[in-house]
């Protein structure tokens, strides 16, 4: 993440982080079960008892991309989070947000803002 805090922002900058679980094989879950007979060759039955009940833990699938719109200067990274390291990735991920909260100023209300909502009351 520090190379997307390295380049050049002008003072302004983004950083878009996405999550999402890795998928498994659906037909691993499947095997053993018969085909219905009216669907397409192609189509594979919906086992939500499976899904519902099932204790497997996942990885996570992380990305952080700096959204910049044009694909050569866009940086984008990725890496796979193992269930047992969640803990250890999100407090070293809170530890970088944080250092680079330092030159943040909190937003101040604009006086004409104020006056309309002392109105208001």
């Amino acid at each position: 993440m520090t190379r997307l805090d390295n380049k050049e922002n002008n003072g302004k900058s983004s950083i878009y982080l996405t999550q999402k679980r890795l998928s498994y094989n659906l037909d691993d879950e499947i095997n053993g079960t018969e085909e219905f007979s009216d669907l397409s060759n192609n189509v594979k039955p919906i086992l939500h008892e499976t899904k519902l009940n099932n204790p497997k833990k996942y990885s996570i699938l992380i990305r952080i991309t700096d959204g910049n719109k044009d694909k050569n200067l866009k940086i984008k990274l990725s890496t796979i989070v193992e269930p047992e390291k969640l803990d250890s990735f999100w407090n070293e991920y809170t530890n970088i947000l944080k250092t680079g909260f330092i030159g943040l100023k909190k937003k101040s209300k604009s006086k004409k803002k104020s006056k309309k909502i002392s109105k208001k009351a």
